[in-house]
């Protein structure tokens, strides 16, 4: 499957540098290289180190499709919903895996959803309250990628700015590896 470059702009390129133009098309076909597949080495408290597949949704560079805003915009599909290019979103996400390569420094909660976690670096709130956030599964997938084996794999679903502190549960890096490690998901509980 032939896939496409997705510049800052929005614009779509093959792989001899023509632009491409498109109504629609699958995200599985487009390519953002800052967020490209890798392996996240994580150093736990007790001096175990984890090798994690990290891999990131078009959710961290698109926003939901509205008919009317982005009339005339070439519609991204995940699975059956229709995305947008979203210039802020993919200039906020340049700096996602180093938000993601600092995980024991950041604040990590687990969702209300209970579905996934959130982190963020409360270094970095803005003025307004928010900070660039990510939330993230993380599943025991036991793999190798680029020659390195990992135990376990990190979807980012999503990553924009959010007001914080959100609502949810504090949780620590290594609790969360823990648990993925034996297959299992930390627990929310309700208040």
């Amino acid at each position: 499957m032939t896939r496409h470059v997705v510049g800052p702009d929005g614009t779509l390129r093959d792989t001899s540098g023509a632009e491409v133009t498109a109504q629609v098309i699958e995200s599985t076909r487009l390519h953002v290289p800052h967020l490209a597949p890798h392996v996240l080495t994580v150093d736990l408290p007790k001096g175990d180190r984890v090798n994690i597949l990290v891999e990131y949704s078009c959710h961290c560079w698109t926003r939901t499709f509205d008919p009317a805003t982005h009339a005339g915009q070439m519609q991204i599909m995940d699975g059956t919903r229709p995305r947008a290019f979203c210039p802020q979103r993919f200039a906020a996400s340049v700096d996602l895996a180093g938000l993601l390569g600092s995980l024991p420094q950041n604040r990590l909660y687990l969702t209300p959803s209970d579905r996934n976690y959130g982190t963020y670096n409360a270094t970095m709130m803005l003025d307004d309250g928010t900070a660039y956030t990510a939330f993230f599964t993380l599943r025991a997938h036991k793999g190798r990628f680029d020659g390195i084996r990992h135990k376990l794999r990190l979807y980012v679903e999503s990553a924009h700015h959010r007001p914080q502190p959100e609502n949810g549960q504090k949780v620590k890096i290594a609790v969360i590896i823990g648990q993925a490690l034996m297959g299992k998901k930390v627990k929310y509980f309700r208040r």
